[in-house]
């Protein structure tokens, strides 16, 4: 039930929006190419942490569809799934028609190969 939403011609720009997170590569589409014929690599990412909230330990899980271009889809492409990684980008609508997240990645650290 929502109680309260700010209508459309109340809404202010926001200019924060970062996102770092560390998760496992476990889902990845196959490496595509824009008109413009830039890489382009769609893939899931399944976070899984234990977080502190309200002075108690909580397991906390999650999977984020994130989004790749140029030369890091091709790097992407090429990573094993099951690897740990973190990764930092900025969260966008995944369509006009679909306001679900969509992280896109700006940079990436691998972590631990895949077992």
């Amino acid at each position: 039930m929502i109680t309260e939403r700010v209508g459309d011609t109340g809404t202010q720009t926001i200019v924060d929006n970062a996102l770092r997170i560390t998760g496992c590569l476990y889902e990845r589409d196959a490496l595509r190419m824009t008109p413009a014929r830039i890489p382009v690599l769609s893939f899931k990412l399944r976070h899984q942490s234990v977080q502190r909230e309200l002075e108690v330990e909580r397991n906390v899980s999650c999977e984020l569809s994130v989004m790749a271009m140029g030369p890091l889809a091709q790097q992407l492409a090429a990573t094993p799934l099951g690897v740990l990684m973190v990764v930092e980008g900025f969260l966008t609508a995944r369509s006009l028609k679909n306001q679900n997240p969509v992280l896109h990645v700006q940079k990436y650290e691998l972590l631990a190969q895949a077992q």
